[in-house]
């Protein structure tokens, strides 16, 4: 956007024109509050390796997950010793002119944009969106009313010379993470130094769930993807850091810009995952969402034991809405995603055009003159050495036809470990298989239910 246009356009609307997308009540996918259960950061897929749960190889590999790249473990050390910086004590008198909801909404937004976040949400923060234990099993009373949610863009131009499961895949979601939680700490500081408590929640330390709140602040839709709030206009490339207080603020709406359509007649994440653990299938209802549900233990230990990259974003990577919009993308891309938006009647003749194309363009695949970045590892000596394993340099397969059938293991709420539980908690897949099996089954789809 040229300085020209910043001269007619407010500050707290960004450079995205989120306020042209459709708002809703609700967000478009279902959401059963009242069955939504609150969970323990222990039960995460990449929290519960550490403890063995997911086996041996991948209990080994958890620790140098983030290390074993010479670039994200320098991000890591960083972000560690932000964290402390996250919460704090809070000044004994409101400062004046704080207590208009809607105008603090636009400075806090604007502020958000001022530090160079990419696009930013408010919502009220729901008691099930606040883990139950924190990451070190301690209880967590929910404590604040609002959030703001900030989504940063990984990275275009990085992802395109990518594979998505390569040496720079951990990198470019920890330059997101870290910027997130640079931010995010200013941010709740500040809003502590008017008098209202702050605390950032970023991906080092953070007590809420991302997803929920960020359906909410009407930053995206739910995609196929399953456990990924999609951006109409940075598409699947983002991550996010959440500042909850208790400073009122004017809330943001759900949003839909036909997402739902869109990804039930497209499967090319699915087609692209190298561990089959996207679904092919329809939605389920799991844990109170209607979703379409990954296989979670299978994309943990793909991402934790990758030998020959250091994460994987896939996914992301070959999204057909994995493009840039502004008027620094091709003109075909943005008016397509003009009519995506603003022409929702469309759809049904222009998602199938818009799939085949994108395999037809080859997007996806690596743009080789993009590759900036070194390929190293961390041997086990400390030495940084050339990948013993190799690099993984994936395409994309537009021939590969979808399964007739696909295994997914899901794990409940119920599943869980406790949230103090310190020992390992192994994990049963065959029983998640067979709960898997129970919950695609087509009368048991939401589509069907009563």
């Amino acid at each position: 956007m040229g300085l020209f246009r910043y001269k007619h356009r407010a500050p707290h609307l960004g450079k995205y024109p989120m306020e042209t997308v459709k708002r809703v009540d609700q967000p478009t996918t279902r959401i059963d509050a009242e069955k939504v259960p609150r969970v323990p950061i222990r039960g995460s897929f990449f929290r519960r390796p550490f403890y063995g749960d997911l086996g041996e190889r991948a209990q080994a590999e958890r620790p140098r997950f983030i290390n074993k790249y010479p670039l994200a473990a320098a991000m890591e050390d960083l972000m560690k010793v932000i964290v402390p910086m996250q919460d704090g004590d809070v000044a004994p008198e409101i400062a004046p002119g704080t207590d208009d909801p809607q105008e603090m909404a636009r400075h806090l937004k604007s502020l958000a944009y001022f530090l160079d976040m990419d696009i930013v949400g408010i919502c009220e923060v729901p008691e099930y969106a606040w883990y139950s234990h924190d990451i070190e099993g301690n209880e967590i009373e929910p404590r604040h009313k609002y959030a703001i949610v900030m989504v940063i863009d990984q990275g275009f131009a990085t992802m395109e010379g990518a594979s998505g499961d390569d040496w720079i895949s951990g990198t470019q979601s920890y330059r997101a993470y870290l910027r997130g939680a640079e931010v995010g700490s200013v941010m709740a500081n500040y809003i502590r130094r008017l008098g209202y408590e702050a605390r950032c929640h970023s991906a080092a330390d953070g007590e809420v769930l991302q997803i929920p709140l960020m359906l909410l602040a009407g930053l995206g839709e739910l995609s196929r993807i399953g456990e990924l709030v999609l951006n109409p206009f940075i598409g699947p490339r983002s991550k996010v850091c959440i500042v909850t207080t208790n400073l009122p603020m004017e809330c943001d709406k759900p949003i839909d810009f036909g997402l739902q359509q869109f990804c039930g007649n497209c499967h090319k994440c699915a087609r692209e995952c190298p561990c089959n653990a996207i679904s092919f299938g329809d939605k389920i209802m799991f844990n109170g969402y209607e979703i379409w549900k990954p296989d979670v233990e299978n994309c943990a230990k793909y991402r934790i034991t990758n030998q020959k990259g250091s994460a994987c974003g896939r996914c992301m990577k070959t999204c057909p809405l994995n493009k840039v919009v502004t008027e620094d993308g091709p003109l075909v891309t943005r008016i397509a995603s003009w009519l995506g938006i603003n022409a929702m009647w469309l759809k049904p003749v222009l998602i199938p055009v818009a799939v085949w194309l994108d395999d037809v363009l080859g997007n996806g695949k690596r743009v080789k003159g993009q590759k900036w970045w070194l390929d190293h590892e961390y041997a086990p000596d400390g030495r940084i050495i050339l990948p013993e394993k190799g690099v993984n340099r994936r395409d994309i397969s537009p021939g590969k036809p979808n399964p007739e059938s696909q295994k997914t293991a899901i794990y409940p709420a119920e599943d869980l470990p406790p949230g103090d539980f310190e020992e390992c908690f192994p994990v049963d897949r065959k029983e998640a298989l067979r709960k898997g099996a129970e919950a695609t089954r087509p009368e048991n789809s939401p589509k069907n239910a009563p």
